[in-house]
């Protein structure tokens, strides 16, 4: 959650340009006296009274045109006019829908009994009923103003939420927007769920082939990267936003068999070794493997683990090179040896298979995108680039046949393809493979066939939400 209490003003002030934008337009505000202690601001989208002796406006810090109006008000700390003791936003938008339906899930309310079972109470501020979420240092109050096609924010910071002042604030707002006979586009249930027919492509010689893989219950997210695949024999494990669900793979359907327990919701990241083992990671928690689908052993002080598929020993890495590890496993316990990549600067992305060490990340020489394929050892073998020998987009996992090597390429929604040489044959779009639209590939996996099974995340043609999409890609 936001943590706004004890930030220096002039940082809070550059946090708001963030979240109001710059200054563009002030054209269509005011700032008028209305007496000794009141002032009333006039946006196109609110109105607000306040006092003046009380509250503190920056007219720089404000936003506004005819879609989008943004103010912020503070109270200073009494004890320190350097800190700021109340920070109150106040924004109103003429927008989609998807940021506010995203917001719903953040702040802990469920999609369909807000909109079907008119499940939560709200609150008259401004002349509109607005849900409201409170924790320690931050009082929100928001809601969508559907036949407007508004959205409104009341986004308050303080060390009491319940300050007298924030009350007495909030009784001069009065939200202005127009109704515009708007209807919002369908919720997720109401939406047409993703689906896509069996389809190939060329890469050079090579005849590429994709399979759309069902789920029985679509998955919809709101987060764009972190989810992970994984696979034992027929068994499929995904993590969705730290919880991990395991499948069964039959007849191009993923059968839903249970959620498996986790301690923590915040991995990112999960692999299977030769053993049957999963090791979930991710860069705000412990590593943990799973044997037999329950925590066998948990290792602290790992930032982000790519296992060797033995099961017997990862790399250890976040984003500098020069961090990196070498960590062996034995039994509850790892030791680690620096295995520094020098050709790289900052890595996105590690994954290991039998033979090799894959590192996307940037060029020490120009900070470019590319994979370099290093041995086991850490000795650099290639450099894999584009067709000009220049860099790529952002690489979320590398693999070997005998025809060359493969490359999901998420930046640019793209497979890439390279001989056993290094050298680039073809790139293969996710429209010309997938029938996608912007896909974001997030991980993938080796089956015990070779085939890779891949999961993305993509919008649905009517907009009704983010699903996660999973394919079996072979023929490379």
């Amino acid at each position: 959650m936001k943590k706004g209490i004890a930030i220096l003003l002039a940082f809070v002030m550059l946090l708001s340009l963030a979240a109001c934008g710059k200054t563009e337009n002030t054209d269509n505000i005011t700032k008028k006296p209305t007496g000794n202690t009141k002032a009333d601001i006039v946006t196109p989208l609110f109105t607000l009274d306040y006092d003046e002796n009380v509250w503190s406006y920056f007219d720089e810090e404000t936003k506004t045109d005819e879609d989008y109006c943004c103010v912020l008000l503070q109270i200073p700390d009494p004890e320190d006019p350097e800190y700021y003791y109340i920070n109150a936003e106040i924004k109103v938008s003429i927008d989609e829908p998807y940021d506010f339906r995203e917001d719903l899930v953040y702040y802990g309310f469920d999609q369909y009994e807000y909109e079907v079972n008119k499940k939560y109470e709200t609150v008259k501020i401004g002349g509109v009923d607005l849900l409201k979420y409170e924790d320690d240092d931050t009082l929100m109050y928001f809601n969508r103003i559907e036949n407007a096609g508004a959205t409104v924010y009341v986004d308050i910071d303080s060390e009491d939420v319940a300050d007298a002042r924030i009350a007495e604030l909030l009784k001069g707002l009065v939200v202005t927007v127009a109704d515009k006979s708007n209807e919002d586009g369908p919720w997720e249930w109401e939406g047409t769920p993703f689906s896509a027919e069996a389809k190939s492509a060329a890469a050079g010689s090579l005849n590429i082939q994709s399979n759309w893989i069902k789920l029985d219950k679509y998955i919809s997210t709101f987060e764009t990267f972190n989810h992970s695949i994984a696979t034992v024999g027929n068994n499929v494990y995904i993590l969705a936003e730290g919880v991990l669900k395991k499948y069964t793979l039959a007849n191009n359907t993923l059968t839903f068999v249970k959620d498996i327990a986790l301690d923590e919701d915040d991995y990112e990241s999960i692999e299977a070794t030769a053993d049957g083992n999963l090791w979930l990671s991710g860069s705000m928690n412990d590593v943990i493997c799973l044997k037999n689908e329950t925590v066998g052993a948990t290792y602290e002080d790992i930032s982000k683990l790519a296992m060797h598929p033995s099961g017997t020993w990862g790399i250890d890495y976040f984003t500098s090179s020069e961090d990196c590890k070498k960590v062996t496993f034995n039994g509850t316990a790892y030791t680690s040896v620096p295995m520094s990549f020098k050709e790289v600067d900052t890595i996105m992305h590690v994954n290991i298979d039998e033979n090799s060490i894959y590192v996307c990340g940037s060029d020490v020489k120009d900070d470019s995108h590319k994979v370099f394929v290093y041995s086991l050892d850490g000795t650099l073998q290639k450099v894999l680039c584009d067709a000009e020998g220049e860099g790529l987009g952002s690489v979320t996992f590398m693999a070997q046949s005998a025809n060359g090597y493969i490359g999901f390429d998420g930046n640019m929604r793209e497979l890439v393809f390279w001989d056993n040489t290094g050298k680039f044959v073809a790139t293969v779009s996710d429209g010309d493979l997938f029938s996608t639209n912007y896909p974001w590939f997030c991980n993938s996996a080796l089956m015990d066939d070779g085939t890779i099974l891949t999961i993305m995340t993509e919008e649905r043609a009517d907009k009704s939400a983010t699903e996660l999409v999973v394919f079996t890609v072979k023929g490379f």
